[in-house]
């Protein structure tokens, strides 16, 4: 018959054993989480990136990483803009003035004249 000083010390083995990975992996979701949100976030605004004619483009703002326009349908604009305004950036772009937009293969496209 084994002693309760030995159960005791099992039990608080595995609950160390337990903390400690769920602490692991707390460590790597805070790590991978921005990665996972940039992603996403690009994938957006991807799926908004549509227009039959020009008019239908509008720029929903420019942060690194999500390039210096990120034109989508007027009727994704305000959505985009959000997520693009949520991702905490910690880079920088020098970008180039494009103001105009066009209307290309169902696709908004800046041009850079």
């Amino acid at each position: 018959m084994k002693s309760k000083s030995t159960n005791k010390k099992k039990k608080r083995i595995w609950f160390i054993g337990i903390v400690l990975v769920l602490i692991l992996l707390i460590v790597i979701a805070f790590f991978a989480f921005p990665k996972m949100n940039e992603s996403r976030i690009k994938s957006e605004i991807k799926k908004a990136n549509y227009c039959e004619v020009y008019s239908d483009c509008v720029d929903a703002g420019s942060k690194c990483p999500f390039g210096c326009y990120s034109y989508v349908n007027k009727n994704e604009v305000s959505r985009i803009s959000k997520l693009i305004e949520s991702f905490d950036s910690n880079c920088v772009y020098g970008c180039l003035a494009c103001p105009n937009v066009t209307c290309e293969n169902k696709k908004c496209k800046e041009v850079c004249e």
